[in-house]
């Protein structure tokens, strides 16, 4: 069976205005509530700059952001950084995006979603990957942290946020929609079952240096701040 990802995020994508009209860009309908991180955008914006951008992404990066959606997080990136590539393997969110946020210092990349071949090799100083791998199989996952690091150069930060089933309200998300991924079919906007155990073992066997967990902003999920290793 195949996780058609890409599919599902083009076919959410046309249904969205209508069933969100009174919304503006895609991808603002998320607000972190259910994640138990914030109950409007602004607060959930606010925490995702306050916690995730501010701290770590500087005025001279070049930042690397899986999975774009509407715009909304390379909103944020864009006023810290020098420059973002923005990558996401739906051609609808990346037009979203470019009409949400223009082309000036922003480079968009269509991708695959497996090889990441697409973007360059050593272009970026960070990895930004948010509200993205709460969607993606722990394989997927892995998958992509082999791929990361020979994108980045420099610090080769990165910022890491997926789902953990194991936490109240994931367990919580796992219960309100299992049965209705089973027998190997999966739509793709569903959330994945991962946990920090099993990812703290992926970046772990893949050698990224763990900088800090955090289990607490985003009380479902978890979002990892770490350096990739260098290049074999």
């Amino acid at each position: 069976m195949t996780i058609d990802y890409e599919n599902a995020w083009e076919e959410y994508a046309k249904k969205w205005q209508e069933y969100y009209p009174e919304l503006t860009y895609i991808g603002d309908e998320w607000i972190g509530k259910a994640a138990g991180a914030a109950n409007s955008l602004a607060d959930y914006e606010k925490l995702i700059e306050k916690k995730f951008i501010a701290p770590y992404i500087k005025q001279k990066d070049t930042v690397l952001e899986i999975g774009i959606g509407g715009g909304r997080t390379a909103a944020l990136l864009l006023k810290y950084c020098q420059k973002l590539i923005c990558a996401d393997i739906s051609k609808f969110m990346l037009n979203a995006t470019k009409n949400r946020l223009g082309e000036d210092q922003i480079k968009y990349v269509k991708v695959d979603g497996i090889t990441l071949n697409e973007i360059e090799s050593e272009v970026a100083d960070v990895c930004f990957c948010y509200d993205t791998m709460v969607h993606l199989e722990p394989r997927d996952i892995f998958n992509y942290l082999t791929k990361i690091p020979s994108k980045l150069k420099g610090k080769k930060l990165c910022i890491f946020h997926h789902t953990n089933t194991l936490s109240n309200l994931g367990w919580q998300r796992f219960l309100k929609d299992w049965d209705e991924n089973l027998m190997g079919e999966r739509n793709g906007t569903a959330h994945s079952v991962m946990t920090d155990k099993i990812m703290e073992k992926f970046l772990s066997h893949l050698n990224y240096q763990i900088i800090h967990k955090d289990i607490n902003s985003v009380p479902r999920d978890c979002v990892w701040i770490c350096q990739a290793p260098e290049n074999n």
